[in-house]
């Protein structure tokens, strides 16, 4: 299993650094990023922090959302640490541009003591007051109303562009934009192939860089895909060719690159696009079941297209009879008929290749939608022979899996016990349940006070009211804050329902809840398809706890003494994991 943080105290030396770059244009983009790093570093070195860096600095990363930020996603997984001093970004519009976003972020880390610092001098806010929080209120108001701004300038940008037949964003592979009429033409890059496989990124002008070399041009690349599509072969078949036939795709960067499964789906969705017209949505949006392609293949423009309107015609026509075959009914919601452990579930041969090269692009997911099996994304050459699954074989290994880990009544108490001892009150937490326990009884004290003051006339209501409302803020402020055992005893108890939960309705549940289920209690599972049995695992990090507890009852149970090796891994309880 991945590995995690050590559950024993350490002291809190970490700060945690967050870079975001929203929108990377050119190189000349990069310099805000340097700016962020020194001014970021500049903090650390001046209070001592041993600096954490996370970075959302690659392509389009608004601030608006979450989900497309993977660093801010990791650094926020980080926060419940017990190493973890600080957050330190160059100002607020970098963590988010969500007033409401911003105000939980503030409250989160004051409720665990982890300083909040933003490195641009002139943006420097101290959030430890409630001024400093009114400002940062302020400030995250106007950062949302900038980004929505932004936002509808560029969408009515894009639909001006979209009305006069210009595409946005990056034009479809083998294409560019003719820098007069900003309408696509074919493209004369691409790559020579050498006589090592490699290849070196050319112009259809230019000379071969050694005798011998073969020419591959992305736009033949991409009529090549096309042809072949329309001739009704599938994207496996087609990937194999292209890489038998040294193909290659264009990178962001402009360079050769493998081509992969995706690739091809990439030309084949842009066909619309080909042949001269723009649709409202995305390629990637567009379901070829969602619309009968020949409302589409009328619309085409013959004086744009780059590629002929009959190919495309076949190309689209095929696209749409695929789809039928796969979902007969064009209403069908797909969504809620994929399968429960689709998205989670990783291929083992692939994950460990990712592991070896240390580039988790390798890691393959297996999906499932309205057939028989899990199966392994076309094109895949991590070495396992088998490419699918039974879902029944899978999901009856999942169920083994989940009744492994469910709590007996009768273990409960163990299982907290162990959990405590694995995370015993450090001196730190001590010194904070004091501190909690006298201001308390500070702020009743005060409380008391006020009211014989008004009682004796010394103080008007108004005074009074404020004394006293002041007080029970600060009161459930400071009840509001939990030791980490407080919060471990939370998570346990949370953990044990979902998976009771999970054992109790599993059978009875659609798949759409199912899905659900495992998605809400798994970060992921790794399965071995040659073997068919669960090679791996992770649950989310809230029930880490859990499970290293687990580990440790089950040990107990099954072995009838306590298990103080690694409690993080499989190993040495395989008969007990082993579906």
């Amino acid at each position: 299993m991945a590995r995690r943080s050590s559950l024993h105290s350490s002291p809190r030396t970490v700060a945690l650094c967050y870079i975001r770059k929203s929108w990377t244009r050119d190189e000349k983009d990069s310099i805000s990023p340097e700016r962020q790093r020194t001014h970021i570093q500049a903090i650390c070195d001046l209070r001592g922090w041993q600096a954490e860096w996370y970075e959302d600095t690659e392509g389009h990363r608004s601030g608006m959302h979450e989900k497309n930020r993977p660093g801010w996603l990791a650094l926020k997984s980080r926060l419940d640490d017990r190493d973890v001093v600080a957050l330190v970004a160059n100002d607020l519009s970098r963590l988010h541009r969500k007033g409401w976003r911003v105000g939980d972020l503030i409250e989160f880390v004051e409720q665990r003591s982890i300083t909040l610092v933003l490195a641009d001098p002139r943006r420097h806010i101290d959030f430890s007051t409630p001024h400093g929080k009114m400002m940062a209120q302020l400030s995250a108001i106007f950062d949302e109303w900038y980004a929505a701004d932004i936002s509808e300038r560029w969408k009515s940008d894009i639909a001006h562009r979209k009305a006069k037949g210009i595409t946005v964003g990056r034009p479809p592979f083998g294409t560019r934009r003719d820098q007069k009429t900003k309408y696509l033409i074919a493209s004369k890059q691409g790559a020579w192939l050498l006589s090592d496989g490699s290849w070196v990124a050319g112009n259809a002008d230019e000379q071969a860089p050694v005798e011998g070399a073969l020419w591959r041009g992305y736009f033949q690349c991409a009529e090549r895909i096309l042809r072949l599509y329309a001739e009704q072969q599938g994207r496996g078949k087609i990937w194999q060719k292209l890489q038998e036939e040294g193909w290659a795709f264009r990178d962001k960067s402009g360079q050769p690159a493998p081509i992969e499964v995706d690739d091809i789906r990439r030309v084949v969705s842009n066909w619309p696009e080909y042949g001269g017209y723009v649709s409202e949505k995305r390629a990637r949006e567009r379901h070829p079941a969602d619309y009968p392609p020949e409302e589409i293949i009328a619309l085409l423009n013959a004086e744009r297209a780059v590629f002929d309107i009959d190919l495309l015609a076949q190309v689209a026509k095929s696209r749409q009879e695929r789809a039928l075959r796969k979902h007969p009914s064009n209403g069908v919601n797909r969504k809620s008929r994929a399968y429960p452990l689709a998205g989670i579930t990783y291929c083992a041969h692939c994950e460990k290749m990712s592991q070896e090269r240390d580039n988790p692009k390798l890691r393959s997911l297996l999906s499932g939608q309205l057939g028989k099996n899990y199966r392994h994304k076309p094109g895949g050459v991590c070495g396992c022979s088998r490419k699918s699954v039974p879902r029944e074989v899978y999901e009856q290994d999942f169920v083994k899996l989940i009744k492994l880990l469910e709590v007996k009544p009768e273990s409960i108490d163990l299982l907290m016990q162990l959990a405590e001892r694995l995370n015993s009150l450090s001196d730190e937490e001590k010194d904070i349940e004091q501190q909690k326990a006298e201001a308390l009884a500070l702020c009743q004290r005060r409380i008391d006070a006020a009211v014989n003051l008004y009682g004796e006339g010394r103080i008007d209501h108004a005074e009074y009211r404020r004394r006293v409302e002041s007080n029970e803020r600060e009161m459930v402020s400071w009840r509001a804050r939990t030791t980490e055992t407080e919060k471990l005893a939370t998570e346990l108890t949370m953990c044990i329902q979902a998976v009771e939960t999970m054992n109790k309705l599993w059978e009875v549940s659609d798949d759409e809840d199912k899905q659900g289920m495992a998605r809400h209690l798994f970060e992921y599972v790794v399965y071995d398809l040659d073997r068919q049995e669960i090679a791996d695992f992770r649950l989310k990090p809230w029930a880490d706890q859990f499970l290293v507890a687990r580990v440790k009852t089950i040990a107990t149970e099954y072995f009838g003494g306590d298990y103080n090796d690694n409690p993080m891994t499989l190993t040495g309880l395989e008969p007990v994991f082993s579906p």
